[in-house]
């Protein structure tokens, strides 16, 4: 009896290891470089996740710089940004990065860009 307890038990920690977000487990290998498609809710978007200038983030005392990959999303309109992270979000985690929601991203031609947004 006991050690089928124990059995059972095992089992729920390992499902519920494996329910948890993919953005909470480190990454296994530094994120790679390179461009690839994103679907999200749908809709396929072109990602692309690649060695940059740091990027910044707020803070109480000011902007700080945040180490990382690029990540750039797009096709995006300038008033998408929160979709936009989303995308970056789940870009960064199919690279096996860890994506860096505090990095500030900017509009330029079309796409969302996050410097220092995948570590």
């Amino acid at each position: 009896m006991m050690m089928r307890g124990a059995l059972i038990l095992s089992g729920v920690v390992a499902g519920l290891a494996a329910c948890a977000p993919v953005s909470d487990r480190a990454p296994q290998t530094p994120a790679p470089s390179g461009a690839f498609g994103v679907a999200y809710q749908g809709i396929t978007y072109q990602a692309m996740v690649g060695p940059g200038a740091p990027g910044r983030m707020f803070t109480r005392s000011g902007a700080q710089p945040v180490a990382g990959q690029v990540v750039s999303v797009g096709p995006f309109g300038m008033a998408e940004g929160k979709r936009a992270k989303d995308v970056a979000a789940l870009a960064c985690t199919q690279a096996n990065g860890r994506f860096q929601p505090q990095a500030v991203g900017r509009f330029a031609r079309g796409a969302w860009i996050f410097e220092g947004g995948c570590a």
